[in-house]
C-alpha cells in the first residue's frame, strides 16, 4: 500500500468584497472544486482546491463574495494502484482544507465578517472517480 505526504502548499488565489450594509446573518451560496493530478510515475501529485461563497443575490452584482485556491504538492512512497488514488483523493483533501478555511477566516474576519468558515466538503474514498487519461 502506497504511502501519502504533503511537501508544500501555496495558496494560488484569494478574492473577497464585502459591500453587505450592516453585520449580521446573510443568506450564502458555495462553490466548490477538488482535483488531483499524478505524475507520470506516480511519485509525487498536485492537489487543487477551489471553495468560495457569495450571497444569495437576484441579480449580478453580489454584495459578498469569498473565494480561496490552494495548490498542495504531496509525495507518494510505494506501489500506487486506483484504490490508493480514491484514498489520497480524500486525504488530499483532509489535509489542505484547513489551510484554505484558515486564509479564509482570516480575510473574511479582516474585512467585517468575523466568525466566517468554509463548508467542510463530505468525501468519501468510493465515491471517486478516476480519470484515466490516455
Amino acid at each position: 500500500m502506497a504511502e501519502l505526504h504533503m511537501l508544500s502548499y501555496k495558496l494560488q488565489d484569494l478574492q473577497f468584497f464585502n459591500k453587505l450594509d450592516k453585520p449580521g446573518q446573510v443568506q450564502l451560496e458555495s462553490t466548490f472544486n477538488f482535483s488531483v493530478n499524478y505524475n507520470q510515475d506516480g511519485t509525487r501529485c498536485i492537489a487543487k482546491l477551489y471553495q468560495g461563497a457569495k450571497d444569495k443575490s437576484e441579480g449580478p452584482d453580489h454584495k459578498f463574495f469569498v473565494s480561496v485556491e490552494v495548490l498542495g504538492v504531496f509525495q507518494i512512497d510505494g506501489g500506487l494502484t486506483d484504490e490508493d488514488k480514491k484514498a489520497f483523493h480524500v486525504q488530499c483533501y483532509q489535509q489542505l482544507f484547513p489551510y484554505a478555511d484558515q486564509f479564509t477566516r482570516q480575510v473574511c474576519a479582516a474585512g467585517g465578517m468575523p466568525g466566517f468558515m468554509l463548508v467542510r466538503q463530505k468525501m468519501s474514498p468510493d465515491k471517486v472517480v478516476i480519470n484515466k487519461k490516455g
